[in-house]
């Protein structure tokens, strides 16, 4: 089962269906001392509006470290892109949002559109089960071939489902609205102390890697993904699921 995490990781679960699943993410900026009537608002506008079938699924993810600490993260589910050719959104509840909600916000990012990568995310976990977020965003540098980040990607993933390992990682690719080259890749984790384990279980599934793929390919094959990446082109965040101020999430068979 594939959770949506984002840019974030997001946590809907989506299978079966015949394309990578799209998703896009916009993050807001409170106003100064607004943070709780931001949430306060978000949340009522998403149970009034972003509930029942047929509306538009809408999750939403406190960023807790980084340059966007206390920010809003909102993510957008199509699933497809052809569900993005139907606006869902009313005049009701777009009217909704300009009076209530947007006030408390200060400052949004432009939209950015992302498709996940199936061949290189891994992910078994239940719907809304894991709520802490390990982002790592990665720009890659024109010009370097990334084959080389590819592949170890796609090993990742299936050295993790190979170790057994409770590991939960999503890999979304910018298409639209980012700079080129730019690739999220998110963990996702129940609880800090579980995320606080992450490396040793990391560890773990580098030996795996290494049994699976040959002697040395664990840092032979990172050294080469680095080398794609442009200087200063990679960063991480973690962010904090919030299921009051989101949809539920879905499980589609």
């Amino acid at each position: 089962m594939k959770n949506i995490f984002l840019i974030l990781f997001l946590f809907v679960v989506q299978a079966g269906i015949s394309q990578s699943m799209v998703v896009w993410v916009d993050y807001h900026d409170p106003v100064k001392g607004k943070g709780s009537e931001l949430r306060e608002a978000v949340g009522d506008k998403t149970k009034k509006y972003n509930q029942g079938p047929g509306t538009f699924q809408l999750y939403t993810f406190e960023v807790i470290s980084g340059p966007r600490q206390g920010q809003l993260a909102r993510a957008g589910v199509g699933p497809t892109w052809a569900d993005f050719d139907n606006n869902s959104v009313t005049s009701e509840e777009f009217n909704y949002w300009m009076k209530n909600v947007d006030p408390m916000i200060a400052s949004s990012s432009g939209r950015e559109y992302f498709e996940r990568v199936d061949d290189a995310s891994h992910d078994q976990s239940k719907p809304g089960e894991k709520v802490v977020g390990l982002n790592i965003h990665y720009v890659m540098a024109p010009g370097s071939d990334r084959n080389h980040f590819w592949k170890f990607r796609g090993n990742l993933a299936s050295a993790i489902k190979e170790s057994g390992e409770d590991l939960t990682v999503n890999v979304w690719r910018s298409r639209g609205g980012g700079e080129q080259g730019h690739v999220q890749v998110s963990f996702a984790f129940r609880t800090m102390e579980e995320y606080g384990n992450f490396y040793k279980v990391m560890s773990k599934v580098g030996d795996t890697y290494q049994e699976m793929f040959g002697e040395d390919s664990w840092e032979t094959d990172l050294d080469l993904l680095r080398g794609t990446i442009q200087m200063w082109g990679a960063r991480t965040e973690l962010v904090r699921f919030l299921p009051e101020l989101s949809s539920p999430p879905i499980a589609l068979q």
